[in-house]
């Protein structure tokens, strides 16, 4: 069976590889020495290569008692192939562990570099546009400044320009305006009306 692009093999393909009737036996070792599946499908549980080679290597070394070593220094050296083949598995899987782990902090990283780019950005702009409004600001405020100074320059003018009496007349042309009206209609008044005669007048 494949399996991430790998073949694995369940405890009865590996039985017979062996060339085991009874699967039982890879079963038991594999559970004794604590291996693990890579996959299950339903209750079948599959190994790797590297599990599928310990388990082999374990049984043949049973099978050769006639080699000049004893089953005790075969179970040794059995161990001893298990030993490592456990260590470079978890070997294996903290690099691969380490891998992702780098694959994701960089990840991280750039977007953390991303976002203070983009923020520095917007503070940069701010700074810009607070910049700008005051340099509008402070040429608004001069403008103003010079518009008040020609102003009062231009009232300046125009008096110095008129007679006391003008200055005058403009200052308090509101209050005598009504006075000199009436003292005009008093006079026209005297002017239309003939002066009355005495009784002793009417004779002349």
């Amino acid at each position: 069976m494949k399996y991430d692009g790998k073949t694995v093999y369940s405890s009865g393909e590996i039985a017979e590889l062996l060339g085991f009737d009874d699967y039982h036996r890879v079963s038991n070792y594999l559970s004794k020495i604590g291996a693990k599946n890579v996959t299950k499908k339903g209750n079948t549980r599959y190994y790797s290569e590297k599990t599928k080679e310990t388990v082999i290597t374990y049984f043949k070394a049973l099978e050769h008692k006639g080699s000049g070593e004893s089953k005790k220094d075969q179970l040794i050296e059995e161990l001893r192939t298990q030993l490592r083949t456990a260590q470079k598995e978890s070997v294996d899987k903290l690099a691969e562990q380490k891998r992702e782990y780098d694959s994701r902090l960089a990840e991280q990283k750039e977007s953390y570099e991303r976002l203070i780019s983009s923020k520095d950005d917007d503070i940069s702009n701010l700074k810009d546009t607070v910049t700008n409004l005051r340099k509008q600001q402070d040429i608004a405020n001069d403008q103003i400044k010079e518009l008040t100074t020609v102003t009062k320059q231009a009232q300046s003018l125009n008096l110095a320009d008129k007679s006391p009496e003008q200055i005058k007349m403009l200052k308090g042309d509101a209050e005598t305006k009504p006075e000199r009206s009436d003292s005009n209609e008093k006079v026209d008044d005297s002017i239309k009306k003939p002066p009355k005669k005495h009784w002793w007048q009417f004779g002349k």
